[in-house]
């Protein structure tokens, strides 16, 4: 299964295009699929002198199964429900910009592929790379609790502010 990452634009799964900034209804309509909602505010008040204007609010539907039996990804919304990141765990091959990242194959690989492109890369922690022109990032499985360098994580957004302040 695959999806199909438009750098600025959103993706396109099962053959049909999701965009940035799409209602989170549409999306859920769009998609087809069961769903698990996943919303919380995260407190962080204590760090900012009490102030709860800095809390979290997530807004995010968990999408299990919708393929084959490992597929596991997350869709997040802002605050006024707009399709805003994507976050891929597993189950899928990512094609961006006819790059294949295929989860478990070595990810220096994908990041000669891109920089080969003329995309460059930056490592933000051991294991984890931004690709600030396609506005995405994508790890390996050492970075997130496993073993090995083979990819493991993909993240793709609207806005890559959050990521380079």
């Amino acid at each position: 299964m695959d999806i199909e990452y438009l750098p600025n634009k959103g993706f396109i799964i099962n053959s049909v295009q999701i965009c940035w900034k799409d209602e989170r209804s549409s999306v859920r309509k769009k998609i087809g699929n069961k769903h698990k909602e996943d919303d919380k505010r995260i407190d962080v008040s204590h760090f900012f002198d009490g102030d709860e204007s800095m809390n979290i609010h997530q807004k995010r539907d968990v999408y299990e199964n919708l393929n084959s039996d490992n597929d596991l990804l997350f869709l997040n919304y802002d605050k006024d429900g707009k399709l805003k990141e994507l976050e891929v765990h597993s189950g899928f091959d990512i094609l961006v910009n006819n790059i294949r990242l295929d989860f478990g194959n070595e990810i220096l690989f994908f990041l000669n592929q891109f920089q080969k492109n003329g995309m460059e890369h930056f490592e933000t922690e051991k294991g984890n790379y931004l690709l600030p022109k396609l506005k995405m990032t994508i790890a390996d499985s050492e970075s997130m609790g496993g073993n090995g360098t083979g990819l493991s994580y993909f993240y793709a957004t609207s806005d890559i502010s959050h990521l380079t302040e």
